[in-house]
């Protein structure tokens, strides 16, 4: 049985190590490190979890609040996490940003990512925000890159003809896709573009 908690420095270890073991393919410069962390959680702290196994971090909840016009307007990773610090934090923000959700290898597929994005949606709500926005890599995409384009490979993940690592668990956590984000991620194996996913309270669960 695993808890979800806020994050607090007694994790902050673990968790750098947590994304260099979920995330092994993408450019170095994209992991979040313990300086990371410790940003975050001055600015937001609110916004911050992990999952817990006993004391091991087995997975994590990186976000901070955003105004709606930088959130919609076309941006890449490294740009609207000001490089991972959350600079473009803004406490007066109407969406939850999520920067990033983590869950380790030994434990996906028994129900962490669904409680972590469960802790986003109660946190919007206890604000009285909008909903969720974020980027959502497509790591499955490469494969079928050179038969598809970005968008009909998006529309087919939703309509459930494909499956996509990433985007499936989050179209079946309620999110949908509002748009592609070009070169939002900086190459590495899960490609260039991500999805723009959205979650609005208005829209349930």
């Amino acid at each position: 049985m695993f808890t979800i908690t806020p994050t607090a420095p007694a994790h902050f270890a673990q968790l750098a190590q947590h994304q260099r073991l979920c995330f092994p393919t993408i450019t170095p410069e994209d992991w979040m490190t313990e300086e990371h962390f410790v940003a975050h959680l001055a600015c937001f702290p609110a916004g911050q979890h992990v999952a817990l196994d006993g004391e091991r971090v087995i997975g994590q909840s990186s976000t901070f609040r955003i105004s709606e016009a930088l959130a919609f307007a076309p941006h890449t990773y490294h740009d609207i996490t000001g490089a991972n610090a959350f600079t473009l934090h803004d406490p007066a923000g109407a969406w939850l940003y999520g920067a990033d959700m983590s869950v380790h290898p030994d434990y996906r597929g028994r129900g962490v990512a669904t409680r972590l994005y469960n802790t986003r949606k109660a946190l919007v709500r206890a604000l009285g925000i909008r909903g969720i926005v974020g980027g959502g890599a497509l790591p499955g995409y490469p494969a079928y890159s050179e038969q598809m384009t970005v968008e009909d490979y998006i529309g087919a993940v939703s309509a459930g003809r494909l499956i996509d690592p990433t985007l499936t668990p989050q179209l079946r956590n309620g999110f949908v896709v509002r748009g592609v984000l070009r070169g939002y991620l900086a190459g590495g194996a899960m490609g260039d573009d991500a999805s723009l996913i959205v979650w609005e309270v208005e829209m349930g669960a």
